[in-house]
């Protein structure tokens, strides 16, 4: 009986490792459309629907942050069709990550393409993109790029109104909810 019950345990063990590295070693490819609504948050009566495209592979890492190789297009945006850098999630509660983008301005003297980077925001979402809101970065005369919460542009998805995507930035502490009572 022990023997039956040691190799029990022992095949149980090898079961869990073997699904562990599996987990952590082979990308999960993601396609989705997601519908979305844009806010401006100084601005109450701002509100469009967006539709963002996200098709790459998600990769969990055990030891570092996960990782998202791929595309996240939006068509409003033209420079979402340009070819985006790979993102890598900050740990913590939130996945969150700067959305930057590339384009080629031309060649240099030997041929080699110019490169320059353009960043459009910042993501943040649950595991696997899941839920995701894009703060879109904006520059102002005078001022860096870069996102402010006090006159923000929001792209939420699974939002269908204002109400709903407030309340989606509020889970993710974006933009609190005592800043508009």
């Amino acid at each position: 009986m022990k023997t039956l019950y040691t190799k029990i345990i022992k095949w149980t063990v090898f079961i869990v490792f073997i699904s562990l590295v599996l987990l952590y070693t082979i990308p999960f490819p993601i396609n989705k459309e997601l519908d979305a609504v844009e806010i401006k948050l100084d601005d109450p009566s701002y509100l469009e629907t967006r539709t963002i495209y996200i098709s790459g592979t998600y990769r969990l890492n055990l030891f570092i942050d996960n990782t998202f190789k791929g595309q996240i297009f939006i068509p409003e945006y033209e420079i979402t069709s340009e070819r985006m850098s790979n993102i890598q999630f900050m740990r913590g509660k939130d996945n969150v990550c700067p959305l930057i983008y590339r384009y080629e301005v031309g060649t240099d003297v030997d041929g080699r393409p110019l490169k320059e980077y353009y960043s459009f925001g910042w993501i943040v979402s649950k595991l696997f993109l899941y839920r995701p809101v894009i703060m879109v970065s904006g520059q102002s005369k005078g001022e860096k790029i870069g996102w402010r919460s006090d006159r923000g542009y929001c792209i939420v998805a699974s939002a269908g109104d204002r109400e709903e995507a407030l309340e989606i930035l509020a889970k993710y502490d974006i933009f609190p909810p005592e800043y508009y009572e």
